[in-house]
């Protein structure tokens, strides 16, 4: 009795004053903290200038669901299609696998949000200038303190077009903005399956 409760208590007193590392963790550690920062995001898609938050928040989300489908999403570690085991989700009233709603996000991100919509806005943006050319503007007029941009117009036609084509733009940001926030919610539903 006296041995084995000396054995146990001796046992208990060399497990508290072992070291709390270990080489091997303690390198594991330095390589996380100098090549791979495994808790350190940095969206690809973001200049490394300031940017609105709101933006940000964005880039991350996706650039985390990016990353997941690029580094750790492969077909070894985790049997997305299996008929029983398989992780599926309700989207739009019709349930998928996750895998193939992370598929369609990752697409609709690289494809349609960072191509698609910013060359459809250039253009939009062009054909606004090509009628800017038409009109003059004036200088900046302060009116109690606040300055703003007043341009004149040679004919009532061309600001009744200049007007119409901003306010074409502005539909078109909005119905961007909307779509995001509707995939940025998906991403939400999925991240509890992000994970190898």
């Amino acid at each position: 009795m006296k041995v084995a409760f000396a054995d146990g208590f001796f046992d208990s007193v060399k497990r508290c004053f072992r070291p709390w590392w270990h080489p091997s963790e303690l390198w594991y550690k330095f390589k996380c903290w100098v090549w791979r920062r495994h808790s350190t995001v940095k969206p690809r898609t973001l200049p490394h200038t300031w940017c609105d938050r709101r933006e940000l928040l964005a880039h991350m989300m996706f650039e985390i669901l990016s990353q997941f489908i690029e580094g750790e999403c492969s077909p070894g570690h985790t049997d997305w299609y299996d008929e029983t085991w398989g992780a599926k989700i309700v989207v739009n009233g019709k349930e998928k696998f996750v895998r193939d709603e992370m598929q369609e996000l990752y697409d609709w991100w690289h494809e349609q949000y960072l191509k698609r919509y910013p060359a459809l806005d250039t253009a939009m943006w062009d054909v606004v200038h090509a009628h800017d050319e038409a009109h003059k503007l004036s200088d900046f007029t302060t009116e109690d303190g606040t300055c703003y941009w007043q341009p004149t117009f040679d004919t009532p036609e061309n600001e009744a077009r200049h007007r119409d084509l901003i306010s074409k733009i502005n539909d078109l940001e909005v119905a961007i903005e909307n779509a995001l926030e509707r995939r940025l919610e998906r991403i939400l539903r999925i991240r509890r399956h992000m994970w190898t």
